[in-house]
């Protein structure tokens, strides 16, 4: 064949009329998923505001059409319709879908009190998950994160900005259950809020959102948090805490007081490279002395002169601490574990567009930010209750590009309706092992 001739064959014509074929088609087991769980009621319940009479989509269903489109990656408002125009997923839905700019309105429209309710839709979804698991002491994360600002949203503002230096942004404060990963709340804030802005007041409301059946053991902090009356509130109430400290110049003074012990001063030793000390000392304008866990970290240097003479250059950090359970290296150990909190707000971003806010209004922005946080628990509870044990862990992108976005072909009708997918091994085992847990799968309401 001539190299013409095989142009003309590869170049083959396109009809667009098929209504069967789906990049959504899988999105039909997180539904059947929803039904169990009864999410569309919960939205009912939990949110408040209703439409005139006579409106074409109302608001449970149009909040649950965007949490969807979080989930399967449409990122922007203006890509939604196209899961709005996909004819599979509309059978799925069974429902009339809206637009984008409805979804637009809809949070322009909704009053301030709605923040509150899906914040309550949020604590019901993670507690009805809480009813059907053990109960289980549990450690909370926080961290915030920067989300720079392309335009001109309200209550954005110029503060730290380490990508985008003197560009305007937002702040977000999160708190995420360690290991499992629940995110448990999240705040939108002006961009130059410093990490300790009002954080008992984020950390009171994130406790009381604890379901009964997770008992709180120790929350974990970055150094941003670093504040005594921090300290003083969790001692006053029985918290214990894991702080990373700022290295102040007090601090340092410690540091070099510790170094100037005698050598028997117990260093204890993690490896080659690190190793741990404790001390309790007051720091300028506390109150009391507190426990004070030091870290050495050996670095290389290839000076000729610090070889001949054997010394050696070590970077400190320190850890403040009320949990006295702990030995100094489990302190460090278990502030270390915090760091996954860093890599799930990765995952926030990249894979549900925690750092996009592309309305004006803040209010409208902060309401879609809930959304996500929704969106983002309901797949993790997907996720841990239906995927197989190996998948428990797979991030939404990676998700999306195996399962939740894989096309497919629904053919037949009725009780001989089926999905065809192509030919492949893992797919297959996934899809009948999420087919065969959610035929099992059961929620309770009330703890047995």
């Amino acid at each position: 064949m001539s190299i013409p001739q095989k142009r003309k064959k590869l170049n083959i014509p396109a009809k667009f009329n098929n209504t069967s074929v789906s990049s959504n088609v899988s999105y039909t087991y997180i539904e059947a998923f929803k039904e169990k769980i009864g999410f569309r009621q919960l939205l009912l319940g939990k949110v408040s505001f209703d439409k005139h009479h006579n409106a074409k989509y109302d608001v449970a269903k149009t909040l649950d059409y965007m949490i969807d489109a979080i989930i399967l990656g449409y990122s922007r408002f203006s890509h939604m319709d196209d899961l709005k125009n996909d004819e599979v997923y509309k059978k799925i839905k069974s429902s009339v879908l809206p637009s984008e700019s409805v979804c637009r309105g809809l949070l322009k429209m909704l009053p301030e009190s709605t923040s509150e309710e899906l914040r309550n839709v949020n604590y019901e979804l993670l507690n009805l998950k809480s009813l059907n698991e053990s109960p289980r002491e549990i450690m909370i994360d926080f961290d915030d994160t920067v989300c720079t600002i392309f335009g001109n949203q309200e209550g954005s503002a110029i503060g730290y900005n380490p990508r985008y230096k003197g560009r305007p942004s937002y702040k977000e404060k999160i708190g995420m259950i360690s290991l499992t990963n629940e995110l448990l709340d999240i705040t939108l804030e002006d961009g130059n809020h410093h990490s300790n802005h009002n954080f008992i007041a984020f950390l009171e409301k994130v406790i009381s959102r604890l379901p009964s059946n997770w008992v709180l053991k120790r929350i974990r902090l970055d150094k941003g948090f670093f504040d005594e009356k921090l300290f003083e509130y969790c001692e006053k109430n029985c918290i214990e805490y894991v702080v990373k400290a700022k290295m102040y110049n007090s601090l340092k003074s410690v540091v070099n007081y510790v170094n100037n012990l005698p050598a028997e001063y117990p260093w204890q030793k993690l490896n080659s490279v690190y190793s741990v000390t404790e001390i309790e000392v007051p720091l300028p304008n506390w109150s009391k002395a507190r426990r004070i866990v030091i870290v050495r970290k050996k670095i290389k240097n290839d000076s000729l002169q610090l070889r001949l003479f054997g010394e050696e250059q070590y970077i400190y950090q320190a850890i403040v601490t009320n949990a006295d359970n702990l030995t100094a290296i489990e302190v460090f150990n278990d502030y270390n574990q915090r760091c996954n909190i860093e890599n799930k707000i990765d995952e926030l971003k990249d894979g549900f567009y925690f750092d996009q806010n592309s309305l004006i209004n803040k209010k409208a922005n902060e309401l879609f930010l809930l959304l996500k946080m929704i969106a983002y628990n309901l797949q993790n509870w997907f996720k841990s209750a239906i995927l197989p044990e190996e998948f428990k862990q797979t991030e939404i992108p990676t998700l999306r590009r195996i399962f939740y976005k894989v096309a497919g072909n629904i053919c037949g009708s009725g009780r001989y309706q089926h999905i065809k997918y192509m030919m492949q091994e893992k797919l297959q085992y996934l899809i009948e092992h999420v087919r065969e847990k959610l035929d099992i799968f059961s929620i309770q309401t009330v703890v047995l």
